[in-house]
């Protein structure tokens, strides 16, 4: 149900259920009453609150409230709910007048409450007073529920909204492919046409493949860990051509781990990471060793390959700071990202991942 019909029932049936619940539990203690809640008394009190509340509504709706401090804020709502109570004491007063046959009428039934009051005047004034402060509570009541039903909706519009944001940011962060690779994948390709048609041929497939799978996982947070391999896989086969004998890859899979779930492109990042700045800063080239291993409460990733990465590779490089972005904002604290020097010619990156 939209949010401005949902707000209209609950004026109609709040303001109805109000005014039939004063009408059962009120006092006849003044007796200036002409008439027991007569159907324009009852009729117009419920159109007065819905008219007068739906002003405050459009009025409270118009105001940067959020900009206000909490001492500013509460003048401007109580001066609010004052002008608000106020008018639909005026509107209460014009009912009785009209019930009472006019003004004089009205007047001369204030004689009832003299024995209490001094003068009619004083009656009057006490009487309206207490009218007034009766909608003032009335209305600071419906004040209440009106905010803590926009805090409700505001939770939902910000929940809303920040998982719209993550999902922005985890699209952008899924979205790098280094176009560097795309450049150098297809000037390798291009060298084979002339030389080697059919490894040509083969490596176009290989390079759809990697393509094809970005696109598909573009909408999706996990995909399987054997899936992710593949890619790397068809990623690894296209740089080959590039590397030749300079590039050695390893694998040490455990079975367990393919089953196991993880962000898509993610070890396609790792091992991008490790072609650019290990293996191609090499006149020798070097090897990749891609392990998965199975523990207790998690499943670890280990890329290793020749090199030695840079402190500032490691501060601000994208495959390193987009990796822990999208590791905390998929796992929040429950995987762990590192990567290292080992040795002087040796990187080690470890992710640690919830198991399934």
């Amino acid at each position: 149900m939209k949010m401005r019909y949902r707000y209209w029932i609950c004026q109609v049936v709040g303001w109805l259920s109000f005014t039939y619940l004063y009408n059962n539990i009120r006092t006849d203690g003044f007796a200036f009453r002409l008439d027991v809640f007569s159907d324009l008394e009852f009729y117009g009190a419920i159109l007065s609150g819905i008219f007068y509340t739906h002003l405050l509504h459009l009025y409270l709706r118009r105001q940067n409230l959020v900009r206000y401090r909490f001492g500013a804020l509460f003048l401007k709502l109580w001066f609010s709910v004052f002008l608000t109570s106020l008018g639909i004491t005026a509107t209460f007063l014009t009912y009785e007048i009209i019930i009472a046959g006019g003004w004089d009428k009205f007047m001369v039934s204030m004689d009832a409450a003299k024995q209490t009051f001094a003068s009619r005047t004083t009656t009057f004034i006490v009487i309206m007073g207490i009218i007034w402060m009766v909608w003032h509570l009335v209305v600071w009541g419906w004040v209440i529920i009106y905010f803590s039903s926009l805090q409700g909706r505001f939770k939902r519009i910000g929940l809303e909204a920040e998982n719209r944001l993550k999902q922005a940011e985890l699209d952008t962060l899924k979205s790098k492919l280094n176009p560097h690779f795309l450049f150098n994948a297809l000037t390798s390709i291009r060298s084979l046409i002339a030389e080697d048609p059919l490894r040509a041929q083969n490596a176009v497939g290989e390079l759809a493949e990697v393509l094809r799978s970005a696109m598909l996982v573009e909408h999706q947070q996990q995909i399987s860990f054997a899936k992710e391999l593949e890619v790397v896989q068809h990623y690894l086969a296209i740089e080959k051509i590039r590397f030749e004998d300079r590039l050695q890859v390893q694998y040490e899979i455990d079975p367990a781990a393919y089953e196991q779930s993880m962000p898509p492109m993610l070890l396609q990042t790792l091992v991008e990471n490790a072609i650019k700045h290990g293996i191609s800063q090499k006149a020798a080239g070097g090897d990749i060793r891609i392990k998965a291993q199975m523990e207790d409460k998690h499943y670890c990733i280990h890329v290793e390959n020749t090199g030695k990465i840079s402190e500032d590779t490691l501060q601000n490089g994208f495959g390193i700071t987009g990796t822990i972005k999208r590791l905390a904002l998929l796992y929040g604290n429950k995987a762990t990202f590192s990567i290292r020097n080992t040795g002087q010619h040796t990187v080690h990156a470890t992710v640690k991942l919830p198991r399934a």
